[in-house]
């Protein structure tokens, strides 16, 4: 199953029931819109696994996890100047919504060099920068615009981006094999 906005935003606000207002529901609106937009780029985040099985070579798909815990998030969104009240429940609303997601749905797809077998990967790539950029337009498509849209962008983009750095996955490399017992290695991105 992929990565879509619709279950990385219910899982956030299901994570942080006691927000509420129309600008939390658009702020996770956003924020899901814009994981789905960036996670299943390569160029944002990628995967580096070892294929154990026999000799040969194809494509690889997994199911990706990573950790539950939304720690990185309140520290980048309090370094990102967002010090009030609300502002750690908002982080760990998104942080648990985010992996929540990702842990249910988060699926890999790739290719693997050297070995048809089982695949076990690592997420070795994730691009905060890029997801701070996606970030910011889909807040301002949903009407979040402001002077501190671009802080609360980057706050929230490096926590998710260091979540996702936590994750490993689990596969199935498929394709050509040969005879022998072998290893090889996989590169894939979420989808």
């Amino acid at each position: 199953m992929p990565i879509t906005a619709p279950i990385i935003t219910s899982s956030i606000l299901a994570a942080a029931p006691d927000l509420t207002g129309s600008s939390w529901v658009l702020l996770a609106t956003a924020v899901g819109q814009a994981v789905q937009a960036w996670a299943i780029v390569p160029l944002n985040v990628s995967l580096t696994g070892v294929v154990t099985g026999t000799v040969g070579g194809g494509s690889v798909t997994g199911k990706v996890f990573i950790s539950p815990s939304p720690l990185p998030l309140p520290a980048t969104i309090l370094a990102a100047g967002f010090a009030g009240l609300k502002a750690p429940r908002v982080a760990a609303g998104i942080g648990m919504g985010v992996s929540t997601a990702i842990n249910v749905s988060g699926a890999y797809l790739g290719l693997t060099v050297g070995a048809c077998g089982a695949d076990v990967s690592k997420v070795v790539f994730a691009n905060p920068a890029s997801l701070t950029g996606i970030l910011i337009g889909c807040c301002n498509a949903n009407g979040l615009v402001g002077p501190q849209t671009p802080l609360l962008a980057s706050g929230i983009a490096n926590g998710i981006a260091t979540m996702l750095l936590t994750g490993t996955g689990i596969g199935t490399a498929i394709g050509f094999p040969g005879p022998v017992p072998g290893a090889g290695t996989s590169r894939s991105k979420l989808w």
